[in-house]
């Protein structure tokens, strides 16, 4: 029989993140702990890797983590934690210069990495796949009050900026998780998002520190078929991601499919709209709950709205809910509509800069920390918060947390003057950058070596003059629509066979970019593709190929021209390919 629901007791929030771990592993030692590609891990085999990780990092006392998504990754995190260190999750799929400023301002002594990635950085790097085993390393005490994990987030300086969380903080958001959503060992839960997100730490250790599984998916390697067949087959009952992705994944699935075992449905990191309430309600059971959340890096989750499809109704806007317990939330100036501030004794701080601490926290005269969110809410009759937008430039891309400031400050060391906005595209926000003269060529490639691909404008638009307000700043109104998206195809001249599948692959790219013509020998991300798109290209080639496309191919081979030669000769990847893919993403970013 499964284990019921435990409530996550207060004083746990008094001990670590490894010292809660290590209790669940002598509770549940044959229980699946991780579901990864590869198979089933249990809380005992997942113990002993964690050992092996803390025996290799101990005595650092900041450790970076440059390993992926998955099983390896899982292991890390919780070993760094087993040694009482502080871990720093360095996403291998950010271009090697922003990873060097992450390192440079984190500053880890030890970054643990794996082979496909030694490449990315240099310094004291430590090799996961290679590290001995050590069955007898026992877990460093650390206090709450130390830091578990610095997440890096965009910042308008053009720098990253760190966020530093104590135990303690990350403590009080996995107990608050587990007793909204009443996670018990016999659930599943889905890491979709990067291991370098809040997001990532809320889902990862909700599951490990209750009993229950986590099942990562690594949408940048495998696509859309891979998530779905990961709920599927992993039975995931919780599934957690940002609305973007959800919206994708309803798109991959068939006509009146539902998603049976999913018994939570939670969106957060961008604003849900009333038609993800609609699609909910055709492709997850009538018992399930849909969950509305907002929250900040600095805190991860503070509000929740739960829905079932009776309690739906059909207000156009959809409430961020009601303050977590432990977090009070205050609209200022004006109480009834104003700037979300967040107060919390649970509250993160910026790494390495108190003039950011003092723009965004404060302390209250009562003694309370605060923190300005710069969002704008209003609260409804009944209690419940809603979203209204920003009130600074701060934009989500995809669910990423971007300052357009730090875009422009990158491009202020390029081009004389920029400007950089966000315009709609089908339906999506997409960065264009506008900058003075007509020559704009090699700038994407540029940017891209110093941004991450969610950064880099979709869009570079070269203008004789960047139009004023009367108070001299750029006025973002006045600039003209700068048409993004495909442009009209060129003559191109193929032999039969690849002219036909080139014909094919134009019309998938047409359908997704939701325009009639593309151009067959300009790269895919350079007419307004990203990631996402790629994996719903995959996805609909293969249906109308009738064969295995990984998304290797697609990104090695990102114009219609080169994919329709390598697919006529037969050379596509085995779907297996993962560092293929990796090395294909990196070099994708050199070239986008």
């Amino acid at each position: 029989m499964h284990a019921e629901h435990r409530e996550f007791r207060a004083e746990w929030m008094e001990e670590s993140i490894a010292a809660r771990f290590w209790t669940v592993v002598a509770e549940h030692p044959d229980r699946v702990a991780v579901l990864g590609e590869e198979g089933p891990l249990t809380y005992a085999e997942l113990a002993r890797e964690v050992q092996a990780v803390a025996a290799a990092v101990h005595g650092a006392s900041r450790v970076g983590l440059l390993v992926g998504h998955g099983p390896r990754m899982v292991a890390a995190i919780l070993g760094v934690l087993t040694a009482g260190a502080t871990y720093v999750p360095l996403d291998p799929a950010y271009p090697p210069a922003r990873l060097a400023s992450m390192s440079e301002l984190a500053r880890p002594e030890l970054v643990v990495t794996v082979p496909e990635h030694k490449d990315l950085l240099t310094g004291d790097l430590v090799d996961l796949t290679s590290m001995p085993p050590a069955p007898d390393f026992r877990p460093v005490a650390v206090a709450p009050s130390s830091p578990a994990y610095i997440l890096f987030t965009s910042g308008s300086t053009g720098r990253p900026k760190g966020v530093v969380q104590t135990h303690r903080g990350a403590l009080f958001q996995i107990r608050a998780h587990t007793n909204n959503l009443r996670i018990r060992p016999a659930d599943r839960i889905s890491v979709v998002s990067s291991f370098s997100y809040d997001m990532a730490v809320t889902d990862g250790f909700s599951a490990l520190l209750n009993g229950a599984a986590v099942v990562p998916v690594d949408l940048r390697l495998h696509g859309l078929g891979q998530l779905r067949e990961s709920l599927v087959g992993g039975q995931v009952t919780i599934y957690h991601s940002t609305p973007t992705v959800y919206r994708y994944l309803l798109d991959s699935l068939s006509e009146g499919e539902v998603l049976s075992h999913v018994r939570a449905v939670i969106l957060g990191g961008e604003e849900v709209v009333r038609h993800d309430l609609v699609r909910f309600q055709r492709h997850f059971p009538a018992s399930s709950v849909f969950v509305n959340g907002y929250g900040a890096t600095e805190i991860s989750f503070v509000a929740q709205n739960h829905l079932t499809a009776a309690e739906m109704g059909d207000d156009p806007v959809v409430p961020i809910g009601r303050p977590l317990d432990g977090v009070e939330i205050e609209l200022r100036p004006h109480p009834a509509e104003g700037e979300i501030v967040i107060r919390s004794p649970y509250l993160a701080g910026y790494l390495g800069a108190a003039e950011r601490d003092q723009a965004r926290f404060g302390v209250d005269p009562d003694g309370m920390r605060f923190y300005r969110t710069g969002d704008l809410g209003r609260w409804f009759p009944d209690g419940r918060l809603a979203y209204l937008g920003r009130l600074d430039r701060q934009v989500k891309i995809r669910g990423h947390r971007v300052e357009l400031g730090e875009i422009e400050a990158v491009l202020a060391t390029l081009v004389p003057r920029a400007a950089v906005v966000t315009r709609e595209v089908r339906g999506e926000p997409h960065i264009v950058a506008y900058v003075l003269g007509d020559d704009t060529s090699g700038l994407r490639e540029r940017l891209a070596e110093v941004l991450p691909d969610f950064m880099v404008p979709a869009e570079i638009v070269g203008v004789d003059t960047l139009p004023l307000t009367p108070t001299g700043k750029i006025d973002t109104a006045a600039l003209p629509d700068p048409h993004p998206g495909p442009a009209p195809a060129r003559a191109v001249t193929l032999p039969a066979p690849e002219a036909a599948l080139a014909t094919e692959i134009a019309a998938v790219w047409g359908a997704v970019f939701e325009v009639r013509e593309v151009d067959w020998e300009r790269s895919f991300f350079d007419q307004g593709g990203h990631s996402l798109l790629m994996a719903k290209v995959q996805q609909r080639l293969e249906a109308v190929l009738s064969r295995r496309i990984p998304l290797t191919t697609l990104y090695a081979h990102p114009t219609v021209v080169s994919l329709a030669r390598h697919l006529t000769a037969g050379e596509a990847g085995t779907p297996s390919d993962a560092p293929a893919t990796r090395a294909a993403l990196r070099r994708r970013r050199r070239r986008s």
